[in-house]
């Protein structure tokens, strides 16, 4: 891949999506974030930032400033749907799942997956094609 910082940033912007589909992000959904950022992306590759921090972490860093900026979830699922267009053919089919299955953990976070939850992630799904 070769811009892995772009690539966290615009999962930060596709996992907010998801989170704040309903308008309202939860406590659980910001631990399960944190939890996917550390388990599922914090070994996905080797890269760091300048100060030497994994760079999976800008997906925390990029969810936190579109949640300051009350951005909408349409616009932020938008990014992430131009930026994989963009480059899908840098995402193999296991990079592609990962992504999903963040986004579902995400959503199942609270209880259930409610209705705005479900409609971007059936979209994510068409658009990964898993």
């Amino acid at each position: 891949m070769k811009d892995t910082r772009r690539f966290y940033k615009e999962l930060g912007n596709l996992f907010y999506a998801i989170a704040s589909a309903d308008k309202k992000i939860g406590p659980q959904e910001k631990k399960k974030l944190d939890e996917e950022v550390q388990f599922a992306w914090r070994h996905y590759d080797d890269t760091t930032d300048r100060f030497g921090s994994d760079r999976a972490f800008l997906i925390e860093f990029e969810f936190e400033t579109l949640e300051d900026q009350m951005a909408s979830a349409e616009e932020a699922y938008q990014s992430f749907e131009t930026y994989f267009k963009d480059n899908k053919a840098e995402l193999d089919e296991a990079t592609r799942k990962r992504i999903f299955n963040s986004a579902r953990h995400i959503a199942e976070s609270i209880h259930r997956i409610n209705i705005p939850e479900h409609k971007y992630l059936d979209k994510l799904k068409k658009l990964l094609k898993i």
